[in-house]
């Protein structure tokens, strides 16, 4: 990437090896640098990465539909605000959420 020598905007290719500026119109000579000759992406590597399952399930709750026996609490803002704080349990393994505002009452 070439800037301008008048006013340090960038310059754009217009034709062969010519760079125009995009904000004064200046023109000078230029080696324009083709796709190829960018370096490749670098390959990330996807077994670094291991699955830990959800880390903030410490509560012990028995799930409904899977049957881990952790749960995250996870509070909910009402819909209305004159109602109270929703409480909800997600399982640990499967992410099931059970609605424990009605059980606490």
């Amino acid at each position: 990437m070439k800037f301008c020598k008048k006013c340090n905007s960038i310059m754009k290719p217009v034709d062969n090896n010519i760079l125009q500026c995009v904000s004064c119109d200046y023109q000078e000579d230029g080696e324009l640098i083709s796709k190829e000759s960018i370096p490749g992406k670098t390959e990330i590597k996807k077994d670094v990465i291991e699955d830990r399952g959800n880390e903030f399930a410490n509560y012990e709750h028995k799930c409904k539909k899977c049957g881990f026996d952790k749960a995250q609490i996870v509070e909910r803002e009402p819909y209305i605000t004159d109602e109270d704080t929703l409480l909800f349990l997600k399982c640990g393994k499967c992410g099931f959420m059970e609605n424990l505002s009605r059980k606490i009452m």
